[in-house]
């Protein structure tokens, strides 16, 4: 329970400084490469500073956070893990809220050797709190269900990854 209390202070500060940080490196850059490195950068840094402020929480349960540039609105889009996830396999995608639960979304590689993504939904710090598919999140998108595995799937082909 103690890298759950950990984790939720360091959650906490990230949803805090996230957002300065961000607007302050990313305003006004147009060049793909130059935004691609800074972008790079930025999570590097960010990361660096939750190691350094919350040292105790091991790395691989430090809070995972994701931000999309949307250039036609001018807006960022942000995302912070707000839940601990112990796999350390998993990579995420984002959060988003479906009827006043709050998912996390994550993906993988299958493990059957195909190239399907496996996609997962946690919606609690419980370990087994979670639910998760393949072929079920992209049937589910495409035919225009708002599930939590739609949603990744949709963030997945989004962010290049299918």
């Amino acid at each position: 329970m103690d890298n759950l209390d950990t984790f939720i202070g360091a959650r906490d500060y990230l949803v805090k400084n996230i957002d300065p940080t961000i607007q302050a490196y990313l305003c006004g850059i147009w060049d793909p490469y130059s935004r691609f490195i800074i972008a790079r950068e930025i999570n590097s840094m960010i990361s660096k500073e939750l190691i350094e402020k919350f040292p105790e929480l091991p790395e691989h349960l430090q809070p995972r956070f994701k931000y999309r540039v949307h250039e036609k609105d001018s807006e960022i889009e942000i995302n912070i893990q707000k839940y601990i996830c112990t796999d350390c396999n998993l990579e995420y995608l984002g959060a988003i809220g479906i009827s006043s639960v709050l998912y996390d979304l994550y993906y993988r590689d299958a493990y059957d050797g195909t190239d399907d993504k496996y996609f997962i939904a946690r919606y609690g710090h419980i370990y087994d709190s979670y639910f998760s598919g393949t072929k079920t999140a992209e049937a589910e998108y495409y035919m225009g269900q708002a599930t939590p595995l739609s949603v990744a799937y949709g963030m997945a082909i989004n962010d290049g990854i299918i």
